[in-house]
């Protein structure tokens, strides 16, 4: 029938028309990525001076300090892959409990990672550490680092 091979003509016309730009239109429409932002800060180089240092079998922690004894930074250095890959560093006084301690950063993989400590740490006396696995909700170690 000549009618409906004019509507369906007309259809396809459309179509050929209306698809593409909606494939147009739905790509402009889409929202831009952003660039990916590390939660950590990218690698800073050691301070010279060591103050305290912790050795153990896996890692060495170690509170490092400039030559005007200005800035803190603690020296995290992993020695073989992580067991407990969720693991962030507090700083307080009390072994068990980080809800009074205050966050350093977390440590993820083999490598040396560099924590400023602000100038709460110098008064504080910066030496007792809190290993914490966030996920398991678990103290992994504490860290006393001596002179």
């Amino acid at each position: 029938m000549k009618p409906l091979r004019k509507k369906h003509l007309l259809a396809w016309r459309l179509l050929a028309v209306l698809l593409p730009a909606g494939i147009i239109i739905a790509s402009l429409s889409l929202p831009v990525q952003l660039p990916q932002q590390l939660l950590q800060p990218g690698a800073a180089s050691p301070l010279p001076i060591v103050l305290k240092k912790a050795d153990r079998l896996n890692y060495t922690v170690a509170i490092r300090s400039n030559t005007t004894g200005s800035a803190l930074q603690l020296e995290w250095i992993n020695k073989t892959v992580l067991q407990y890959p969720t693991a962030t560093i507090y700083a307080g006084e009390n072994s068990k409990d980080i809800s009074t301690a205050k966050l350093v950063g977390r440590i993820e993989a083999r490598g040396n990672w560099y924590f400023a400590l602000d100038s709460t740490f110098k008064t504080a006396g910066a030496n007792h550490f809190i290993v914490y696995d966030f996920i398991h909700q678990q103290v992994i170690d504490t860290i006393n680092c001596t002179p």
